[in-house]
């Protein structure tokens, strides 16, 4: 909006400008014309104008004046603005640019992190595999362990269960003796 608002702006002087120096020229232009060797020789034609239009030329001539002199000023406005802003728009390239660097120098910190911790992924699912391998071969020697334990358990018995049996004949045999 404001850049539209700026470009008409600067079109309106434009043309105003335009205009005012077409007048000015056919105004100089009639000047010189006048005062041009060839028509210093010829009586010069004058114009006889009433007063009240003299005056009223007079005061379009001198607001067209100040009209250019307000034109100019606000052109020269336009122009240090313009000025102004170019430099404000260099500025603004060169901190998009650190920018865009450091946003670069960040994208590849991230990449290298985001491998690391790929890496330190993959370990860690190599870890949690070998953890479950051990743990699954610590199972299997608990159920061994509790099976030996049944048989020797079952062994005892029977020893004793034997050792008893022989016992109780062996005093049956003496006994009988």
């Amino acid at each position: 909006m404001r850049k539209s608002r700026t470009t008409s702006m600067r079109l309106n002087l434009k043309l105003l400008l335009s205009g005012l120096l077409l007048v000015l020229l056919a105004f100089c232009s009639s000047i010189s014309f006048a005062a041009s060797p060839a028509d210093t020789l010829k009586p010069e034609p004058t114009i006889t104008v009433p007063l009240n239009s003299w005056n009223e030329l007079k005061g379009r001539l001198m607001i067209a004046e100040n009209s250019i002199n307000s034109s100019k000023q606000a052109l020269q406005q336009a122009n240090n603005l313009t000025a102004t802003q170019g430099d404000e728009l260099s500025k603004l390239k060169a901190i998009n640019n650190e920018q865009g660097k450091e946003l670069s120098a960040l994208k590849e910190i991230n990449k290298k992190q985001a491998q690391e911790l790929e890496k330190a992924s993959n370990i860690s699912t190599q870890q949690e595999e070998k953890l479950n391998e051990a743990s699954n071969s610590l199972d299997e020697l608990r159920e061994q362990i509790k099976r030996n334990k049944r048989t020797e358990q079952r062994l005892k018995r029977q020893r004793d269960t034997w050792a008893a049996v022989s016992g109780v004949f062996g005093l049956a045999g003496a006994i009988r003796r």
